[in-house]
């Protein structure tokens, strides 16, 4: 009997070895794989690396079988695939799977395929030969299906421009879908916040899966964050300089600095010239024995100004080119000049500049209107012989007058002002004494 027992159990197994294994079936869907649309996008986590981003819909129905195809014990990411290919649609260069949430994973979704850098420069992925590659959609080749695994293949609908801003193109591009997805799935994907549009956390919890690093690829998708704030080093110096310089023309000398004032400046061949312009330093270009076109230019400190001469009247030739500094002294400067209060000539017959003998000038006018103040105010009745304080009072007014007369470097009377305004206040509020 202990025999018989043995060798039934060995029959047994012998059995199910011999017998195969029952294979996994999946049916068709109900129409071919479609894929919406395929978009490529550079720069997304390092300089130089590559993302494609497919939209697809596999045509199941979860609703209401037997209307269509019901949705397949397997998931999405178990029964499909999808694989960027290239040239001549025979290299698959990479493959991933979508990535399963709401009906297995089935009707639209999204799939990600990233390349780093490395790999972009070895498979040249690049726009100039977008029209050498495709993606596949297609159907996991191990299960089985009822003929050859559905496939469908998808070539770039589009390709970042370079120079673009790839986090906000990818964000738009996510923001969408999370907008479309969710009137097809009828799940809260996109909210309204004072940022704009964002993911919800069912949004977040898809689209992060679908596409990995996306939070760091596309920050503004999402309604909370992290950033590293760039603190700058902020110059509010101004100081004149000025230089030109070849673009597509010809200057004898390049580049060439330019003088405070007026510049003829000769060239030799026609075209363009750059003429940057340091802080507070403003001018214009006009023609002189060639054109320039436009005439006059504008030159501005901000960015690089472009001067062109055209080739007729050929050169060589010149073009005038007045350059100044430009900045609160100055321009209040120029409110002086020509005017009773311009003492350039006066300044010139002692040998100083007009703004120092100015002044001088206004300083011995301070004294003078101090010195009577504080007469008047020491012999007026009610003042008590304290009359030292209100000349404090008008030593500093005269020096803001001073300045916005044009008569006092803003600087002297920035530093007289600060300094005599503490020395007032200190004896005005905190000194009971009279001075």
């Amino acid at each position: 009997m202990r025999k018989l027992l043995i060798g039934f159990t060995l029959a047994i197994l012998l059995t199910g070895l011999i017998s195969p294994l029952p294979a996994l079936a999946i049916l068709d869907p109900t129409t071919p794989p479609s894929i919406n649309g395929i978009y490529v996008y550079n720069n997304l986590l390092e300089p130089g690396d590559a993302g494609i981003l497919l939209d697809y819909y596999l045509d199941y129905d979860w609703a209401t079988p037997p209307v269509g195809t019901p949705v397949p014990d397997e998931t999405v990411t178990e029964a499909f695939m999808t694989v960027f290919i290239d040239v001549g649609g025979v290299i698959q260069l990479k493959t991933t799977a979508p990535y399963t949430f709401i009906h297995s994973g089935y009707g639209r979704g999204v799939s990600w395929i990233y390349f780093t850098p490395a790999e972009v420069i070895t498979h040249s992925i690049y726009i100039a030969s977008e029209a050498l590659y495709s993606e596949w959609l297609v159907g996991n080749p191990t299960l089985a299906w009822t003929g050859d695994p559905p496939k469908t293949t998808g070539t770039i609908d589009y390709w970042q421009p370079p120079g673009t801003d790839t986090a906000v193109l990818l964000a738009l591009r996510v923001l969408y879908f999370a907008d479309q997805l969710e009137l097809a799935w009828s799940l809260d994907l996109i909210e309204e916040t004072p940022l704009g549009n964002r993911l919800t956390a069912l949004g977040e919890s898809y689209f992060t899966n679908a596409i990995p690093n996306l939070r760091d690829m596309a920050p503004s998708a999402f309604s909370a964050g992290t950033i590293d704030p760039i603190l700058e080093d902020l110059n509010y110096s101004t100081s004149f300089g000025a230089v030109i310089s070849d673009g597509t023309g010809n200057l004898p000398v390049t580049p060439l600095p330019l003088v405070e004032g007026v510049n003829t400046v000769t060239i030799d061949v026609a075209g363009t010239f750059l003429v940057v312009l340091a802080k507070g330093t403003e001018g214009t270009a006009v023609s002189g024995t060639v054109d320039v076109t436009g005439d006059p230019v504008s030159l501005t400190y901000i960015g690089t100004n472009t001067i062109t001469v055209p080739a007729a009247p050929a050169p060589p030739g010149t073009i005038t080119i007045t350059v100044n500094l430009t900045d609160t002294q100055t321009a209040i400067t120029d409110t002086v000049t020509g005017t009773g209060l311009d003492l350039t000539t006066v300044a010139i017959a002692f040998g100083m500049t007009r703004m120092m003998f100015s002044g001088l000038v206004w300083l011995v006018v301070t004294v003078i209107i101090c010195s009577g103040v504080y007469k008047a105010s020491s012999q007026g009745e009610g003042y008590g012989g304290g009359g030292g304080k209100l000349v404090l009072l008008i030593f500093d007014i005269c020096i803001v007058g001073g300045a916005v007369l044009g008569l006092l470097p803003l600087l002297v009377a920035a530093l007289l002002f600060v300094g005599f305004g503490v020395f007032t206040g200190y004896i005005i509020f905190f000194r009971g004494a009279n001075v």
